[in-house]
Order: C-alpha cells, then sequence, then structure tokens
C-alpha cells in the first residue's frame, strides 16, 4: 500500500464505498417520551404519535464496519414522519475508537446524519447485567442499565426475539429523516429533508429492562430530551447497512436559518458562535 495525494484510478473507482456495519454488539433501548419533545422536532416533520411519542436509543461496538476500523457508537432519536414516510429522527450520534473519524466524517458530511466525536464510550456486561455510558466534555451524557431478562413492561413483544444466526438472522425495515445542506458567506443553503434507507439484521436479541438517565453539557442538551418511561430494551447483534438516500422535501432558502436552529446542537459545538473559546487544562 502506497500514500500519495493522487490516487490511482483503479482505487478511487471504488470510492465511495458500499457503507455497512456489520457485526455489532450492545445495547437497543425503546422508550416513551413527553410529548414536549415535539418542540425540538424540526418542521415539517411530525411525531408518529403525538401523545406517546416514541424514543430510540441504542449504543453499539460496531466490529465490522465496511470502510473502517471497528469504533464505538452511540444515538438518540424520535420516532417522526413526513408525509406517509416514517423513520428515526436523530438529535445526535457520538462516536469513538479507531474507525470513528471515518464514521463522523462519511455519515456526517455524506449522509447528513447529526454526528461528533466523544471521549468515552463504555459498552459492557457481566453474565446478566449490563452497562453503557457515552461521555464527551467532561460530562457523562448517557448513561444506561440493563438487567437482562424481561422488559420493563412485561407484556411488550418485539419481533427480533425469534431472530437466530442459524436460520441466517432477521432482517427488519429502518431508515432515518436527515438533513443535507450546504453553506458559504451569505449562510446556510440548498438544505434537503433526506430519507435514509437502513435496513438491519438481528442475529441475536436478548430482551432487558432498563433504566436511563441524560444530562446536558454546555455543547450537548441532552437533558433536554423529555424521558418519560422505559418500554424495554435488548442485548443485540446485528448487521446495519445503506441501501441509498433520497430528498423528500427542499426548504425555502428564507426558511433555512430557522431550520438551522434545531438542527446546530447535534452536529457543532458552541464554540462555532464566539471569538472567545479557549479551553486550558492539564492532566
Amino acid at each position: 500500500m502506497k500514500s500519495s495525494y493522487f490516487m490511482p484510478e483503479d482505487k478511487i473507482k471504488k470510492f465511495p464505498p458500499l457503507c455497512a456495519m456489520n457485526n455489532m454488539e450492545g445495547v437497543t433501548l425503546y422508550a416513551i417520551a413527553e410529548p414536549s419533545i415535539g418542540e425540538i422536532l424540526p418542521p415539517p416533520l411530525e411525531l408518529v404519535d403525538p401523545d406517546n411519542p416514541m424514543l430510540y436509543l441504542y449504543i453499539v461496538n460496531i466490529r465490522e464496519p465496511t470502510f473502517a476500523p471497528w469504533y464505538l457508537e452511540g444515538g438518540v432519536g424520535v420516532l417522526a414522519k413526513y408525509g406517509e414516510k416514517t423513520g428515526v429522527y436523530f438529535f445526535n450520534l457520538l462516536l469513538s475508537g479507531p474507525g470513528a473519524s471515518m464514521g463522523v466524517f462519511s455519515g456526517r458530511e455524506g449522509a447528513g446524519l447529526p454526528k461528533k466525536f466523544c471521549e468515552r464510550i463504555v459498552l459492557e456486561r457481566k453474565g446478566e447485567y449490563g452497562r453503557c455510558y457515552m461521555e464527551r466534555n467532561g460530562v457523562r451524557l448517557v448513561d444506561v442499565e440493563l438487567d437482562i431478562g424481561n422488559y420493563n413492561l412485561p407484556d411488550v413483544k418485539f419481533g427480533m426475539e425469534n431472530c437466530s444466526e442459524v436460520n441466517g438472522g432477521l432482517e427488519t425495515d429502518g431508515g432515518c429523516l436527515l438533513h443535507k445542506y450546504s453553506s458559504d458567506d451569505s449562510g446556510i443553503k440548498g438544505m434537503e429533508l433526506i430519507y435514509y434507507d437502513s435496513p438491519s439484521r438481528f442475529y441475536s436479541w436478548e430482551p432487558a429492562s432498563a433504566s436511563v438517565t441524560f444530562k446536558s453539557s454546555i455543547d450537548d442538551p441532552y437533558g433536554d430530551i423529555p424521558i418519560k418511561s422505559v418500554i424495554g430494551a435488548a442485548w443485540q447483534v446485528s448487521d446495519n447497512w445503506v441501501n441509498g438516500m433520497f430528498s423528500l422535501y427542499s426548504y425555502p432558502r428564507d426558511k433555512t436559518t430557522e431550520i438551522m436552529r434545531y438542527l446546530f446542537s447535534g452536529r457543532y459545538d458552541q464554540c462555532m458562535l464566539y471569538n472567545k473559546h479557549q479551553l486550558y487544562e492539564t492532566k
């Protein structure tokens, strides 16, 4: 392998790669949010269930991505819709580990996913006990504890309970509602609402009850996510890949600044808005 600022034609023809996040292991959690979560959902998106909004959270080790070394990733979002198209609207995703840089840049610049680096993600299991958390700027933004065996709500059933690696796994549809845009000295322009078609294949799914806490830092307002109750969680192994992306809606230019108010904190830090932004630290 040779490094060069001028890539051979046969190599560059393979770019961008087919993006798949294979052999992921970790936690998936479903909860009910307070209806006020709709206040941080950018229009024209709407909550699928305004009275009982479905919150989705995952923290996993992506052990075999097709485009990078392994990395840890976690995200939180709410089930939303535009017309008849439904998907997860992610408030933010955090990444750490050897492959995190390619995961952040390909996801954010390539697909519009609201990704950032973080200092630490921990994913731990000991028998029937599970724990995962994410830390950024010295704050534990998300903290989840699991008791593997049964969901918080005992009558709940998820289709993934029947998956099996022996039978080739269980494939499920899925997708995200994302935003792509560009910018110049005149501001944000060319903003589009994108559907990101991203199914999964589950190889194992162990039901769990869970507790979750959110906390904010100055740059990451996770504490603004108003969770009401946890439905259930799972320790799971799965693959996830991208079938494609297509535009659902183009925002008028005079609306892009207003929509950016919803999107900024998931993608950028407060230092982007101020001339004075020093941090001095010793360890």
